[in-house]
């Protein structure tokens, strides 16, 4: 007997439209708030009443709110007849109730046709399952297909393979499955049909040709040479790029021996990708090791973000040092871990004493031994940082021959802000920084470095194709490693070329489109986090299990999109978030902005992730907000930034009054303090 059938056994039926059949076989009609309390304990497994009560009556006082939940949970058992959600703290499901989306992945969308318009945070929370589930279906489904291929049953593959297709109309995966299934089954011509109707829809929704290896198999079947055998095991992607050699900086890296010989700062300047970074690191470490700090997306225009982030790094490297009491007050404005901080700044003096504070902070972690230190990604910081910065730097003796650190800061020039290139050249005029330029790598030195990759080159000899790849990609080294991963176990084209795509700029985007579901749900929600994430945060964001997404996280690792807790290169993080749809990344930044908002991050950081996420109502107040941490923060530039977008949020959504308020706040950003 089947256990949904079972003597006393309810029925929930999730996928497609929503039913919910009594022991008796009879429906019993559920919709509104009714169906999504249902709905809700019966995915997530347990709800705390807490929780429900926000989402369905997200405008009313918690109290009332609970209230409300206890009436709609005693008119459900009352229309039921029984109790299908478990009375308690958390709401749970009936044991006796089978749920269609818990037990098999079958087919359907989850929820077909429902929407919750007018309950924002419910609508967001159901199209996010909607997504952890077609994730979960297509992983499901693509290795019974691969099963099925495998063992020689091609028509039973075709049937899950026309699943997955409907699930995911996009996945190139999945067009090839069915291409080769269809010529395995005798049958070329629609095989070749399948790959022109996919070529068009990934030309009318995402603007690019096939995938390198699609392609591929669209001349394989042409040509009559498709094989049911699976593919030959590669090495590991690990083992062919690895951590390749330095190559092509020999005269940079003199130059920089020579500005930390005079006690000059260095600056590299360079486009991304060109290698700034690796250069810095690999001189770091040449020369005893240090610490790396750096700019992340989205710390512009919140006061003290990079400084915040660099300062716990300083104080978790060195606990121990001696400070007078005085500074870890001061600090604890951007710390609040440090305990309570002192009245908001107010005025020049009151700021410069903070300033001394991070000096106290610095200075004692250099006579414990930070001797060198690479600040990377200038071009991210926030203003107030790099004017704190310069100040503390200066009360550090930085640029004389016989102080006792060395810095080395790396910056691309066209990101740049007009504030940090005056500082940038006022230091350059007063001889404490020398700024050195590095270009793409030259023939000799992408030889070399194709050499050291070991790349699969079927038919090519390592000079011609170290010519092919510096000639694609322009030498860029970030680049030329892309495309080393992008090489990495694709098969060869029929007339020799390289199976890349036709612009270099779309190789990261050509490896994404390889990556599980699961991995490249990760991926995007930590591009739209942008800094500041790990594992856990991302799992909070997408709702997912953290045991779940730690095994995406492996995968992304494994690929070499992600490194730790930070992507490969901001490259990467770029074509994620390019190639994450709209829709999509509109839901993440809403996610994003709930779990932020929770964990008491920057209200500009929330308010920022409501606005990318189409949500202005949300928004506003977080600007307000924004605007009055930046005027305590004695940073009028920024509170009136703040302000002015607070005002046009509040215009958008027709609240008249403080668009008209929060206009004057910033035109007399002093006026918030009153």
């Amino acid at each position: 007997m089947r256990e949904d059938s079972l003597p006393g056994a309810w029925r929930l039926n999730l996928l497609g439209p929503p039913t919910l059949r009594g022991p008796d076989g009879r429906a019993h009609p559920l919709g509104g708030k009714a169906l999504a309390l249902v709905a809700y304990v019966a995915l997530e497994g347990a709800a705390p009443r807490s929780r429900l009560a926000g989402l369905l009556w997200p405008d009313t006082v918690e109290g009332t709110a609970r209230n409300n939940l206890v009436h709609a949970l005693r008119r459900l058992h009352t229309a039921l007849g029984a109790e299908v959600v478990v009375s308690g703290d958390p709401l749970t499901l009936s044991p006796d109730v089978r749920v269609d989306a818990t037990a098999d992945l079958g087919v359907g969308e989850l929820l077909a046709g429902v929407t919750w318009p007018e309950l924002p945070e419910l609508h967001d929370w159901l199209l996010a399952w909607r997504e952890r589930l077609d994730g979960e279906r297509a992983a499901r489904w693509r290795a019974e297909a691969q099963r099925l291929e495998d063992g020689g049953a091609w028509a039973a593959a075709l049937d899950v393979v026309a699943q997955l297709r409907t699930v995911d109309p996009l996945s190139e995966d999945a067009l090839r499955r069915e291409m080769r299934l269809r010529y395995l089954l005798g049958d070329p011509a629609h095989a070749l049909a399948v790959y022109g109707e996919g070529r068009a829809r990934l030309r009318a929704a995402l603007e690019h040709e096939p995938l390198p290896e699609t392609q591929a198999l669209a001349h394989a079947i042409e040509r009559g040479t498709v094989s049911a055998a699976p593919p030959t095991p590669v090495p590991s992607l690990a083992q062919r790029v690895g951590r390749p050699p330095l190559v092509g900086r020999e005269a940079e890296w003199a130059q920089m021996e020579a500005a930390w010989a005079a006690g000059q700062g260095v600056v590299l300047l360079g486009e991304a990708g060109v290698g700034k970074t690796r250069l810095a690191l690999e001189f770091l470490e040449a020369h005893g090791g240090g610490m790396r700090f750096r700019g992340c997306v989205g710390d512009r225009g919140l006061p003290y973000a990079t400084h915040a982030r660099t300062y716990r790094q300083v104080l978790h490297a060195f606990p121990d040092v001696t400070l007078p009491a005085w500074v870890r007050p001061e600090l604890a404005r951007i710390l609040p871990e440090l305990g309570d901080a002192p009245p908001p700044l107010t005025d020049e003096v009151q700021t410069h004493h903070f300033w001394h504070a991070k000096t106290e902070v610095l200075g004692a972690a250099i006579a414990a031994g930070l001797r060198r230190m690479v600040f990377d990604d200038v071009q991210f910081m926030d203003d107030a940082s790099i004017e704190a910065g310069a100040f503390v730097f200066a009360h550090l003796g930085w640029g004389r021959p016989d102080a006792p650190y060395r810095t080395i800061h790396c910056a691309r020039p066209g990101g740049l802000n007009p504030a940090q290139q005056g500082v940038l050249h006022a230091m350059v005029g007063s001889g404490l920084i020398r700024v050195i330029e590095l270009a793409p790598l030259s023939g000799e030195a992408v030889q070399a470095l194709v050499a050291a990759l070991d790349l699969p080159a079927p038919g090519a000899h390592t000079d011609s194709l170290a010519d092919t790849l510096g000639r694609y990609t322009g030498g860029n080294p970030q680049l030329l490693l892309e495309a080393a991963r992008s090489l990495h176990g694709v098969p060869a084209t029929p007339d020799g070329s390289l199976p890349l795509p036709p612009a270099a700029g779309r190789i990261t985007a050509a490896r994404l489109a390889r990556l599980s579901p699961a991995a490249l749900h990760a991926a995007r929600a930590a591009a739209v986090l942008g800094s500041d994430f790990d594992v856990d945060l991302v799992a909070q964001v997408l709702g997912t299990p953290l045991l779940a997404t730690m095994d995406a996280w492996e995968e992304l690792e494994g690929a070499q999109v992600m490194r730790g807790a930070a992507f490969e290169h901001d490259l990467v993080a770029d074509a994620v978030l390019a190639a994450t749809p709209g829709p999509i990344r509109r839901l993440l930044h809403r996610a994003a902005a709930r779990t932020l908002s929770a964990q008491h991050a920057p209200p500009a950081r929330v308010a920022r992730h409501w606005h990318a996420g189409g949500d202005v109502r949300e928004a506003a107040p977080y600007f307000a907000r924004a605007a009055e941490a930046a005027h305590h923060a004695y940073r009028p530039a920024e509170a009136a930034g703040y302000a002015l977008e607070a005002a046009a949020a509040y215009e958008q959504t027709g609240q008249a009054e403080l668009a008209a308020l929060w206009h004057n706040h910033a035109a007399s950003p002093g006026s918030l303090g009153a």
